[in-house]
């Protein structure tokens, strides 16, 4: 384990191109698959050329689909991920905070989780990712909990990368971990606060799990669930560029994207 305290189914609908600061063309679209007969609607984005890329799977807070989470997946698309987000919320968009967190509370996590892991086989169906290519998956808040709980299940996954996770899974979910974990604190974080995440910590090691736990001095919950062009404190973006730096760097390890 590695610990650091730090500062600072089918796509088609919706086609959008980007160019980004290194040349490299992104397309990001509306997406949708079916896992056991059900539907999970998502958005997709790619680099506009390549195959055989690793794939991940991005996954929300409470908040769902927002203009965050897709400007979130196109990042990836830039760093050169086929990059998925799933919408496992339903389409739950409450502007009111109460009425995020009883859609929250309301989720069927095992319905849910399935339909997350099934994001992994509709990437692995893309000629983009292909049937051999490694695929990982990212999770902020609720997401961090549903990414730990899909990866105790499944074996789809070949790295994870977690955020202030405010879904604590039984312990003994983390038992069929078999992938890697990065995670990513806030030291200012209310809604996971140190004692959940030392806990966490401790569990991981106690069932033999290789993870690295990196911590943002200062900074709160969802810190770096923000657009590129959102208005935030220097602090804040700086923390935020630092994690994605990391995570895209233990994923290209992992998976060789």
């Amino acid at each position: 384990m590695a610990e650091a305290a730090d500062g600072g189914g089918n796509a088609g609908v919706g086609d959008d191109r980007a160019e980004t600061a290194d040349g490299l063309t992104i397309v990001s679209l509306h997406a949708g698959y079916e896992t056991d007969g059900i539907y999970t609607n998502a958005f997709l984005a790619r680099p506009e050329v390549g195959t055989a890329r690793a794939g991940m799977v991005l996954l929300s807070g409470m908040g769902g689909l927002t203009w965050a989470q897709r400007e979130i997946t196109r990042l990836y698309a830039r760093a050169g991920f086929v990059a998925l987000s799933p919408d496992f919320m339903g389409g739950e968009l409450p502007d009111d905070r109460t009425v995020r967190l009883h859609a929250k509370n309301s989720l069927d996590v095992t319905v849910a989780v399935a339909g997350i892991i099934g994001g992994a086989a509709f990437l692995h169906s893309l000629p983009w990712v292909g049937p051999e290519a490694g695929v990982g998956i990212m999770g902020f808040c609720l997401g961090g909990g549903l990414a730990l709980l899909a990866a105790g299940r499944s074996d789809a996954f070949g790295a994870g990368i977690i955020y202030h996770q405010s879904l604590f899974p039984d312990v003994r979910e983390l038992q069929g971990i078999e992938c890697k974990l990065q995670c990513h604190y806030g030291t200012e974080d209310h809604s996971t606060p140190r004692e959940e995440v030392e806990a966490f910590a401790r569990a991981l090691k106690a069932l033999g799990k290789t993870h690295e736990m990196h911590w943002y001095e200062g900074m709160g919950h969802s810190f770096a669930q923000i657009t590129p062009d959102a208005e935030v404190p220097d602090d804040q973006r700086a923390a935020a560029n630092l994690s994605y730096q990391r995570s895209f760097a233990f994923l290209g390890d992992e998976l060789g994207g």
